[in-house]
């Protein structure tokens, strides 16, 4: 799934070149890196991106082992229940049916054996019988920026757990307890389904979203599947496949990661795991930090003086600089609403 714009990461992601199309874990791309992560497990003939149409040509350059086939753009972004109808629906067509992994495009997963061991495990456990299998990220800080995921309380300890549900992102004393109560995992957004019980439960919750795209599925491979896909989602509803889906199913299995995972959410998280540049303060800069701490900065190549600060963000990219503080990083996406309100089509 590698459609986002990644407005959180404003002013080095754009429309052209999104957060999954940027070296922000490793030198190179987040997208690149997923595809790696899971070429040895599955081969490139059972890879699947479903992206924007804008993106489709950097991201071919990007994946050149991939049949352009495999690689679709939607015409409009629809939220992530479409793209993953589409993707499951086309999965089946290109291999039959069996286990189909919908992974984000745009996660830092830095152990990539031990993910892969995991996802063969998940794999194994829908061709067993299980519905669907998660991932849940055990909690290490109360966040309140990612949903969780409820698991039952008699199974602590478990490497696989029932899930009971999907829980909204919680206030901080909320997210506190579910740190402490050993049953609570972040919800990973990666998500293993028995592609036959996906398309059961889909037709039965979200059945509009199917109905629109049940053609170009049945078209997809031939010269009619582009008009086929845009006249879908002229007309297909707008939903996360957390709501439209997810949140509503009776049960779900967890397996709990043993891989360290981060969405890259924000700068913050970025500078979690950028490099150290002393003081607490993380990035890529020639950093001169004077009585100046827990900054996160994106400068390469630049010289850098902060002077009695800390807790700020300060992004460079030339034409555009971000300065903001830590805990308000979330809100570089309302930057986007305003160039665009603004006309400055040049900065997006």
């Amino acid at each position: 799934m590698a459609g986002g714009r990644g407005t959180r990461f404003w002013p080095l992601s754009r429309t052209n070149r999104p957060k999954q199309l940027l070296p922000l874990a490793s030198d190179v791309s987040l997208l690149r890196e997923t595809v790696d992560r899971v070429l040895p497990l599955v081969g490139p003939d059972r890879i699947l991106v479903i992206t924007s149409g804008d993106l489709a040509d950097p991201i071919a350059a990007q994946l050149p082992e991939l049949d352009p086939r495999q690689i679709v753009a939607e015409p409009v972004g629809r939220n992530t229940a479409p793209c993953a109808v589409l993707g499951v629906g086309l999965a089946t067509a290109m291999a039959g049916e069996g286990p189909v992994a919908l992974l984000p495009a745009d996660h830092a997963i830095p152990d990539d054996d031990t993910f892969r061991d995991q996802l063969a495990t998940a794999f194994a456990r829908t061709d067993e019988g299980a519905e669907v299998v998660t991932f849940g990220i055990p909690p290490t800080r109360p966040e309140t920026g990612y949903g969780y995921l409820e698991t039952d309380p008699s199974t602590a300890g478990m490497a696989q757990r029932p899930g009971i549900c999907f829980v909204e992102k919680p206030d901080r004393v909320r997210a506190q307890e579910y740190l402490e109560s050993g049953r609570h995992f972040w919800n990973s957004g990666i998500f293993v389904w028995n592609s036959a019980a996906f398309t059961r439960h889909a037709k039965a919750l979200a059945p509009a979203i199917v109905s629109c795209l049940e053609p170009a599925i049945v078209a997809y491979g031939t010269e009619g599947f582009a008009a086929a896909l845009d006249t879908a989602y002229q007309q297909c509803p707008a939903e996360s496949i957390d709501y439209a889906v997810m949140e509503k199913l009776p049960g779900f299995e967890v397996l709990v990661a043993r891989f360290h995972w981060s969405d890259l959410g924000s700068w913050s998280a970025w500078g979690d795991l950028a490099p150290e540049l002393g003081e607490g303060n993380r990035g890529t800069a020639e950093l001169i930090d004077l009585d100046s701490r827990d900054n996160v900065i994106h400068a390469p190549g630049k010289q850098v003086s902060l002077v009695g600060v800390e807790g700020l963000v300060v992004v460079d990219t030339g034409d555009a600089l971000l300065i903001c503080r830590r805990e308000d990083d979330q809100r570089v996406k309302d930057i986007i609403a305003r160039l665009e309100d603004s006309g400055r089509r040049d900065l997006l």
